[in-house]
């Protein structure tokens, strides 16, 4: 299964920091390479994903 790559040129983005898990981290780079999409938009597909199922369970 592979993360659906959209280029998404109408959304706005905001920097935000915060702290990964390292072993998390490097999953996320393998996506990344595999995929051949930026860290960025692996994890941003991922917390979209993540919240919809959220609110899907409420």
């Amino acid at each position: 299964m592979g993360i659906a790559y959209h280029k998404k040129t109408d959304k706005k983005y905001v920097q935000y920091t915060l702290r990964i898990e390292e072993n998390l981290l490097e999953r996320i780079k393998e996506i990344s390479r595999k995929e051949e999409i930026s860290i960025n938009e692996v994890v941003n597909q991922s917390l979209e994903f993540a919240v919809r199922d959220y609110e899907k369970q409420k």
